[in-house]
């Protein structure tokens, strides 16, 4: 590997194996639509197909959606009907790992020496084996862990997900009278999913047995929902009323069966069945069989208007869950009501005339939540192979259901006819009662207990502002300008919680997302350097690591940085003269903090640019101070052990998000056509090129263009680059 160095230095031959490994993405949607009808009956039809090739070997996407939708009025238009039917297959074949070390063919690709040629290796992925009689992995070092040929990994772990999605929906509108409407609404989902995952023989031992892998999954979730509401609107003078009362239901059932070899392996090597699977304590069988929850409800709004410039907004509703059964919530639910208020300033007072418009608001509400399945009632089940599992937690009788308290305020105005407008919102919420499982005390018969607990508060700005700054007889540019900032406080958790460990835990031992009296939702806790009272990082003085920096803790044990972002920005615009049109998009995320755990595995394995150029010039600088000891530094840095704060890097970047150029075709050419009524032809592309940090303590912005493979992987940037062409005609 990088750091095993023998005999005199060579100047090695240079090879892209990371732009040979990938390709370039593609994805094709087509789509059509027809729209028929007259003032009674209208029908809608649409087909749309999507098809994808992704960046990595073998990945594919095929999807079809289908859509009919009738609306017809009857009875003088006193009744409506609207029915819809929305149809969905989708075909995922080898989907790559998101994040994470397993399964991932970029861990064997970016630790591969970079003086190699990795071609022989895409060409002879797998050799014969004459003891086993079958082909076996073929690598350069060993793959008994996590990193293996990535070339393994695409053809020889093959996954296959196929999706059926259907919703159909049907609502009713009757006019009962001028002021009283009576809607019915349903509709039914059903999501069927079938997942088979096969890995041949000689796949990593963490991952799979001798003779291989087989997972295979079906999930059915079957939902039905309906509700009825009494509608009115009425006036009486200056004053007028909208109001509505009823009812609703979900009703959800799950049915799912998922059989795992895992490390049991296969009676028979790369034979991929379900009675192949040797089905003992190491292997997994999890079902569900009609997994039953339903969420019954009553609800009502009112509105009170005074010359429709004054408004006071109430709701109320009560949700009666059966996740709450075995509780006192069983019988009375869980009540949750809200206020509001708007004022239109620009109808009430005689502002100059130059404001258009002026509004202010103010709300304050409660929303509530209940929790998931069988916490209240739980009851113990049978694992794989018949090993009886008993429940490890006691059922949660005082369970309280989560609630979140919020208000907010508000102002909205416009100018100069209009041209210029403004909407800002300041807003805070608390969230009560979240739902813990801790430890019992000694002596007692289950080994957890759920809790309600906690207090976390969020409050944050959102400030838009649009202008139309030139508007002429062919030309118009219209911008927008977004900001929002949001703070998170863990106001309290619970008397025997001291912190709570959330997100990814397994792919490394120096961090972890933690919730902490004090701090805040995205706070990272790893190791770090020891520093003394002036903030100066520490040296060691005596031993083997004489002049290397000190780390603090064993473990995640001191906060690092915290992932959001201070504020976030959007500017957009667009610009149209006659038939053609610009809108481009600009965004910044400013603040907050990233953890590359892919620099740290490259830099302990001495495979990454930087540590190239620390090799080439003899040492690394560190906040001044200069370290010669190059391996044996990013062997305490590096790594998934390694010291965390050295690779947290600021998330701070500015991107062209969206850039697209439409051209409107002539109605002349549609009229010489005699069957397109308009068409339109656009160049669509995001990400065009950003500006991030890109080091830690970094102080400048760099460009990047999106073709920097170290820049885009190792900071966690959103990089993707994509761009295509749209043509959309309408007969």
């Amino acid at each position: 590997m990088g750091w095993i160095v023998g005999g005199e230095r060579k100047d090695l031959p240079k090879y892209d194996n990371l732009n040979d490994f990938f390709s370039t993405g593609v994805t094709s949607i087509t789509s059509v639509s027809v729209s028929h009808g007259n003032e009674k009956l209208q029908n809608y039809f649409s087909y749309a197909n999507t098809t994808g090739k992704g960046i990595i070997d073998k990945n594919r996407l095929s999807k079809h959606n289908i859509t009919f939708r009738e609306t017809s009025v009857m009875f003088n238009n006193r009744l409506k009907l609207d029915g819809n039917v929305n149809l969905m297959r989708q075909v995922s074949k080898n989907k790559p790992t998101v994040g994470g070390f397993y399964m991932n063919p970029l861990v064997g690709l970016y630790r591969f020496p970079r003086g190699e040629d990795l071609s022989y290796y895409r060409d002879n992925f797998e050799v014969y084996d004459e003891s086993r009689d079958l082909n076996i992995q073929n690598w350069h070092t060993s793959y008994e862990d996590f990193e293996q040929n990535p070339y393994w990994i695409t053809n020889r772990i093959q996954t296959k997900e196929v999706r059926m999605h259907a919703i159909v929906s049907l609502s009713a509108n009757l006019q009962v009278n001028d002021w009283l409407t009576v809607q019915a609404r349903g509709n039914v989902d059903c999501i069927d999913d079938k997942v088979r995952q096969k890995f041949y023989a000689s796949t990593a031992p963490a991952l799979a047995g001798a003779n291989g892998r087989y997972l295979e999954m079906d999930y059915q979730d079957l939902q039905f929902y309906g509700d009825l509401m009494l509608m009115v609107k009425k006036k009486w003078g200056d004053f007028s009323v909208n109001g509505a009362f009823g009812g609703s239901i979900t009703d959800k059932t799950t049915n799912s069966t998922r059989y795992d070899s895992k490390t049991a392996s296969l009676y028979y090597a790369n034979v991929f069945t379900l009675a192949n699977i040797i089905m003992n304590g190491s292997a997994a069988l999890d079902q569900k069989i009609d997994s039953h929850r339903q969420l019954q409800s009553l609800f009502a709004t009112a509105q009170v208007g005074y010359k429709e410039s004054a408004y006071i907004d109430l709701t109320a509703r009560n949700d009666w869950s059966s996740t709450l059964s075995h509780t006192k919530h069983e019988g009375r639910g869980y009540f949750y009501p809200s206020v509001g208020t708007s004022l239109i300033l620009s109808r009430l007072l005689t502002l100059p005339e130059w404001v258009s418009y002026a509004k202010v608001r103010a709300a304050y509400s409660m929303v509530g939540n209940d929790i998931p399945l069988y916490i209240t009632n739980s009851a113990s089940h049978i694992t794989a192979g018949g090993e009886y599992l008993a429940n490890d937690a006691a059922p949660f009788k005082e369970m309280e259901p989560e609630m979140n308290y919020s208000w907010e305020i508000g102002a909205e105005g416009r100018f100069l006819n209009s041209r210029i407008g403004f909407n800002i919102t300041f807003y805070r919420t608390n969230t009560h009662n979240q739902f813990f499982k801790l430890p019992t005390l000694a002596g007692d018969k289950y080994a957890y207990r759920y809790v309600n607990a906690g207090n976390i508060q969020n409050q944050g700005w959102e400030i838009a502002l649009d202008a139309t700054p030139v508007m002429v007889k062919d030309f118009m540019w219209s911008t927008t300008f977004n900001f929002a900032s949001n703070r998170n406080k863990i106001v309290a958790l619970h008397e025997d919680l001291k912190e709570f460990v959330y997100g990814p835990t397994s792919f490394s031992s120096s961090y972890a997302m933690k919730l902490i009296k004090g701090g805040s939702i995205g706070d990272v806790y790893g190791k770090a350097f020891v520093r003394d009272a002036s903030g100066n990082i520490v040296y060691e003085t005596e031993g083997n690591n004489a002049g290397l920096p000190k780390v603090e803790g064993d473990g995640n044990t001191v906060k690092v940085g915290n992932s959001n972002p201070k504020f976030q920005l959007g500017w957009n615009h667009t610009l149209s003269y006659k038939d053609l049109s610009l809108y481009f998009l600009v965004d910044c995320r400013y603040g907050g903090k990233v953890l590359s755990q892919t620099q740290a595995d490259m830099d302990l394995y001495g495979v990454s640019e930087i540590t190239g150029k620390a090799r080439d010039n003899g040492y690394v600088m560190l906040e001044g101070q200069r370290i010669e000891n190059v391996k044996g530094f990013y062997k305490i840095v590096g790594g998934r052990a390694g010291t965390t704060e050295y690779y947290m890097y600021d998330a701070t970047n500015i991107r062209l998000r969206e850039l697209s150029l439409s051209y409107q075709l002539p109605a002349s050419w549609m009229e010489k056509s005699k069957v397109l009524k308009k068409a339109q032809v656009s160049f669509i592309a995001r990400n065009l090129f950003f500006f991030y940090k890109k080091a830690p303590f970094d102080p400048d912005l760099v460009l990047s263009t999106g073709n920097d493979n170290q820049g885009i992987d190792v900071y966690g940037m959103p990089t993707t680059r994509s761009w295509g062409f749209s043509l959309k005609c309408e007969f």
